[in-house]
């Protein structure tokens, strides 16, 4: 019966996985499915933007987003999707949210960290979000903290212009309505 769960797992993962960045809106589901070890979510991407894979795994990203036309090198606003296992270290999302916090503003004394509204997610999850000014490189962003079982991703818009940042907020609090955590997937042991 264990082998049978695996089997089950490994066939939904190798499935998915194969179109997780090759939805097609006629197909039923709405947005792209990601996946990774202990998570499947499904974002869609806001109009007049794209949503590339193949880009994101070269980040260390889960997705990667930019205007169409453009391109995750060449866009002056991107946005991003990223995951942090909750380990011994980081349990919560405060303790994610603290150690970027804190790792953030260990790199310049002049960055600033501030609050911002709740966005509400697709499955109704308040996601936490936080303003966040690197003094550095003169770049605004705009992080969504969300917490799930075993995960907290992380969805994020990201300019080094502020009227472009400040055209993107639309687009980003729809990336973020747009979240739908599908499943916990089972660990392989």
């Amino acid at each position: 019966m264990k082998h049978l769960n695996l089997a089950v797992s490994i066939l939904f993962l190798l499935c998915a996985s194969a179109s997780a960045f090759a939805q097609n809106p006629r197909d039923g589901v709405d947005g792209t499915i990601l996946l990774g070890r202990q998570y499947s979510f499904i974002l869609k991407e806001p109009a007049g933007w794209v949503i590339d894979g193949s880009i994101a795994k070269s980040q260390d990203l889960d997705a990667v987003l930019y205007r169409e036309g453009s391109s995750w090198k060449e866009a002056v606003a991107v946005m991003y999707a990223r995951v942090i296992r909750k380990d011994q270290k980081k349990p919560t999302i405060e303790s994610v949210i603290t150690d970027d916090v804190n790792d953030f503003l260990k790199q310049n004394r002049e960055s600033k960290v501030s609050e911002s509204p709740v966005l509400e997610t697709r499955d109704k999850k308040s996601a936490i979000v936080k303003g966040f000014y690197d003094a550095t490189n003169k770049n605004y962003e705009l992080v969504a903290f969300i917490d799930e079982p075993k995960v907290v991703v992380i969805l994020a818009l990201s300019s080094r212009n502020k009227d472009e940042f400040e055209k993107s907020l639309s687009a980003f609090k729809a990336l973020v309505g747009s979240y739908f955590f599908v499943k916990e997937l089972v660990q392989a042991r």
